[in-house]
Protein backbone atom coordinates (compact mmCIF):
# COMPACT_ATOMS: atom_id res chain seq x y z
CA UNK A 1 0.00 0.00 0.00
CA UNK A 2 1.37 3.11 -1.07
CA UNK A 3 2.06 6.04 1.47
CA UNK A 4 -0.38 8.85 1.74
CA UNK A 5 0.77 12.05 0.17
CA UNK A 6 -0.71 14.83 1.99
CA UNK A 7 1.36 14.56 5.08
CA UNK A 8 0.32 18.02 6.59
CA UNK A 9 -2.35 16.11 8.45
CA UNK A 10 -1.62 15.09 12.16
CA UNK A 11 -3.76 12.57 13.39
CA UNK A 12 -4.78 11.03 16.73
CA UNK A 13 -6.74 7.37 16.93
CA UNK A 14 -8.40 6.54 20.45
CA UNK A 15 -9.22 2.79 19.53
CA UNK A 16 -7.26 -0.14 18.12
CA UNK A 17 -8.84 -0.80 15.07
CA UNK A 18 -8.98 2.64 13.62
CA UNK A 19 -5.53 2.68 14.10
CA UNK A 20 -4.79 -0.30 12.12
CA UNK A 21 -7.14 1.07 9.31
CA UNK A 22 -5.22 4.27 9.51
CA UNK A 23 -1.64 2.24 9.14
CA UNK A 24 -3.23 -0.12 6.51
CA UNK A 25 -3.94 2.80 4.26
CA UNK A 26 -0.58 4.00 4.58
CA UNK A 27 -0.75 6.81 6.63
CA UNK A 28 1.45 5.63 9.70
CA UNK A 29 3.62 8.61 9.74
CA UNK A 30 0.28 10.91 10.02
CA UNK A 31 -0.39 9.63 13.20
CA UNK A 32 0.90 11.15 16.58
CA UNK A 33 -1.54 10.00 19.34
CA UNK A 34 -2.80 6.71 20.10
CA UNK A 35 -5.47 5.33 22.99
CA UNK A 36 -3.57 3.02 25.55
CA UNK A 37 -4.77 -0.31 23.75
CA UNK A 38 -3.16 0.81 20.16
CA UNK A 39 0.01 -1.70 20.40
CA UNK A 40 -0.37 -2.79 16.29
CA UNK A 41 1.79 -2.12 14.26
CA UNK A 42 4.02 -3.04 17.20
CA UNK A 43 5.94 0.24 16.33
CA UNK A 44 2.71 2.91 17.35
CA UNK A 45 3.74 2.34 20.89
CA UNK A 46 6.40 4.82 20.40
CA UNK A 47 3.26 7.36 19.95
CA UNK A 48 2.30 9.29 23.11
CA UNK A 49 -0.57 7.14 25.17
CA UNK A 50 -3.45 9.34 25.57
CA UNK A 51 -6.69 7.41 27.26
CA UNK A 52 -6.58 4.95 30.41
CA UNK A 53 -9.33 3.17 32.37
CA UNK A 54 -10.75 4.42 35.44
CA UNK A 55 -10.42 1.31 37.16
CA UNK A 56 -7.86 -1.82 37.72
CA UNK A 57 -7.79 -4.12 35.18
CA UNK A 58 -6.31 -6.64 37.17
CA UNK A 59 -8.22 -10.08 38.55
CA UNK A 60 -11.18 -11.51 37.38
CA UNK A 61 -13.72 -10.74 34.23
CA UNK A 62 -16.37 -10.61 37.03
CA UNK A 63 -14.27 -8.13 39.27
CA UNK A 64 -13.79 -5.74 36.20
CA UNK A 65 -17.15 -6.28 35.13
CA UNK A 66 -18.57 -5.23 39.09
CA UNK A 67 -15.95 -1.84 38.48
CA UNK A 68 -17.26 -0.74 35.10
CA UNK A 69 -20.79 -1.15 36.52
CA UNK A 70 -20.30 0.77 40.04
CA UNK A 71 -18.90 3.54 37.40
CA UNK A 72 -21.72 3.47 34.98
CA UNK A 73 -24.31 3.04 37.61
CA UNK A 74 -22.66 6.54 38.95
CA UNK A 75 -23.30 8.05 35.39
CA UNK A 76 -19.59 8.63 34.49
CA UNK A 77 -17.30 7.60 31.58
CA UNK A 78 -15.35 4.36 31.89
CA UNK A 79 -11.87 5.80 30.19
CA UNK A 80 -10.13 9.22 31.36
CA UNK A 81 -8.57 11.12 27.90
CA UNK A 82 -5.39 13.58 28.58
CA UNK A 83 -6.91 16.43 27.15
CA UNK A 84 -3.69 18.37 27.91
CA UNK A 85 -1.96 16.04 26.36
CA UNK A 86 -4.23 15.90 23.10
CA UNK A 87 -3.98 19.79 22.99
CA UNK A 88 -0.69 19.90 22.76
CA UNK A 89 -0.61 17.44 20.10
CA UNK A 90 -2.62 19.57 18.29
CA UNK A 91 -4.44 17.23 15.92
CA UNK A 92 -5.88 17.92 13.03
CA UNK A 93 -8.35 14.47 13.06
CA UNK A 94 -9.35 12.45 15.63
CA UNK A 95 -10.56 9.10 15.44
CA UNK A 96 -12.73 7.30 17.41
CA UNK A 97 -16.06 5.42 17.85
CA UNK A 98 -19.02 5.56 19.33
CA UNK A 99 -20.00 1.89 19.21
CA UNK A 100 -19.61 0.79 22.56
CA UNK A 101 -18.86 2.87 25.58
CA UNK A 102 -17.58 0.34 27.89
CA UNK A 103 -14.97 -1.09 25.16
CA UNK A 104 -13.39 1.56 24.69
CA UNK A 105 -12.69 5.84 24.68
CA UNK A 106 -16.44 7.25 23.69
CA UNK A 107 -17.35 9.61 21.17
CA UNK A 108 -18.58 12.26 24.29
CA UNK A 109 -15.50 11.88 25.75
CA UNK A 110 -13.56 12.75 22.93
CA UNK A 111 -15.88 15.71 22.34
CA UNK A 112 -15.46 17.14 25.78
CA UNK A 113 -11.72 16.91 25.54
CA UNK A 114 -12.02 18.78 22.43
CA UNK A 115 -14.47 21.57 23.82
CA UNK A 116 -12.21 22.73 26.24
CA UNK A 117 -9.82 24.47 23.23
CA UNK A 118 -10.70 27.29 21.93
CA UNK A 119 -10.17 28.80 18.65
CA UNK A 120 -8.67 25.74 16.51
CA UNK A 121 -10.82 23.09 14.22
CA UNK A 122 -10.66 19.30 14.81
CA UNK A 123 -12.55 16.82 12.94
CA UNK A 124 -13.64 14.14 14.53
CA UNK A 125 -14.14 11.14 12.56
CA UNK A 126 -16.91 8.35 15.11
CA UNK A 127 -16.75 4.76 13.84
CA UNK A 128 -19.58 2.52 14.57
CA UNK A 129 -19.43 -1.01 12.71
CA UNK A 130 -22.12 -3.02 13.68
CA UNK A 131 -21.31 -5.49 10.41
CA UNK A 132 -18.78 -6.12 8.18
CA UNK A 133 -20.34 -3.82 5.63
CA UNK A 134 -20.52 -1.17 8.10
CA UNK A 135 -16.25 -2.07 8.52
CA UNK A 136 -15.62 -1.49 4.84
CA UNK A 137 -17.93 2.10 5.27
CA UNK A 138 -15.59 2.96 8.24
CA UNK A 139 -11.91 2.35 6.46
CA UNK A 140 -13.58 4.12 3.79
CA UNK A 141 -14.87 6.81 6.06
CA UNK A 142 -11.08 7.51 7.46
CA UNK A 143 -9.23 7.10 3.88
CA UNK A 144 -11.77 10.35 3.27
CA UNK A 145 -10.75 12.16 6.22
CA UNK A 146 -6.97 11.20 5.23
CA UNK A 147 -7.19 12.03 1.43
CA UNK A 148 -6.20 8.47 0.33
CA UNK A 149 -9.31 7.56 -1.09
CA UNK A 150 -8.04 5.48 -3.56
CA UNK A 151 -5.80 3.33 -1.24
CA UNK A 152 -9.43 2.47 1.22
CA UNK A 153 -10.75 1.64 -2.13
CA UNK A 154 -8.09 -0.60 -3.05
CA UNK A 155 -7.60 -1.85 0.77
CA UNK A 156 -11.54 -3.13 0.86
CA UNK A 157 -11.45 -4.52 -2.52
CA UNK A 158 -8.22 -6.64 -1.24
CA UNK A 159 -9.85 -7.39 2.00
CA UNK A 160 -13.22 -8.59 0.41
CA UNK A 161 -11.19 -10.87 -2.04
CA UNK A 162 -9.40 -12.35 1.01
CA UNK A 163 -12.94 -13.11 2.58
CA UNK A 164 -14.50 -14.39 -0.79
CA UNK A 165 -11.48 -17.00 -0.75
CA UNK A 166 -12.11 -18.28 2.58
CA UNK A 167 -15.89 -18.58 2.04
CA UNK A 168 -14.83 -20.72 -1.04
CA UNK A 169 -12.98 -22.93 0.98
CA UNK A 170 -14.70 -23.31 3.63
CA UNK A 171 -17.97 -24.10 1.56
CA UNK A 172 -16.16 -26.83 0.01
CA UNK A 173 -15.09 -28.54 3.66
CA UNK A 174 -16.90 -31.92 4.54
CA UNK A 175 -17.23 -30.78 8.09
CA UNK A 176 -18.60 -27.48 9.37
CA UNK A 177 -17.29 -27.01 13.11
CA UNK A 178 -19.98 -25.77 16.07
CA UNK A 179 -18.67 -22.66 17.50
CA UNK A 180 -19.12 -20.85 20.97
CA UNK A 181 -17.89 -17.01 20.01
CA UNK A 182 -17.33 -15.98 23.58
CA UNK A 183 -16.24 -12.28 24.71
CA UNK A 184 -16.44 -12.36 28.10
CA UNK A 185 -16.25 -15.03 30.88
CA UNK A 186 -18.44 -13.56 33.83
CA UNK A 187 -20.99 -12.91 33.11
CA UNK A 188 -21.23 -15.05 30.38
CA UNK A 189 -21.73 -12.63 26.70
CA UNK A 190 -21.55 -14.27 23.29
CA UNK A 191 -19.79 -12.50 20.51
CA UNK A 192 -22.10 -10.66 18.04
CA UNK A 193 -22.13 -7.47 15.51
CA UNK A 194 -19.47 -9.07 12.94
CA UNK A 195 -18.42 -11.96 14.68
CA UNK A 196 -21.39 -14.70 13.69
CA UNK A 197 -19.86 -13.26 9.95
CA UNK A 198 -16.73 -14.33 10.42
CA UNK A 199 -17.28 -17.36 11.70
CA UNK A 200 -19.87 -18.54 8.97
CA UNK A 201 -17.35 -17.13 6.33
CA UNK A 202 -14.69 -19.78 8.25
CA UNK A 203 -17.13 -22.47 7.48
CA UNK A 204 -18.25 -22.68 10.94
CA UNK A 205 -21.90 -23.18 12.75
CA UNK A 206 -22.56 -20.51 15.17
CA UNK A 207 -24.28 -21.25 18.38
CA UNK A 208 -24.94 -18.11 20.20
CA UNK A 209 -24.59 -14.68 19.18
CA UNK A 210 -26.57 -12.54 16.31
Amino acid sequence: MGKVTNQTKRVVSLIASATEIVCALGAHDLLVGRSHECDFPPDVTRLPSLTEPKFPVSGTSYDIDVRVKAILQEGLSVYRVDAEKLEGLRPDIVVTQDHCEVCAVSLKDVEAALYAWSGRQVEIISLKPDSLADIWEDIAKVACALGCERQGKRLVKQLKERMATIAKQSAAARTHPRAAMIEWIDPLMAGGNWMPELVSIAGGENLFGT
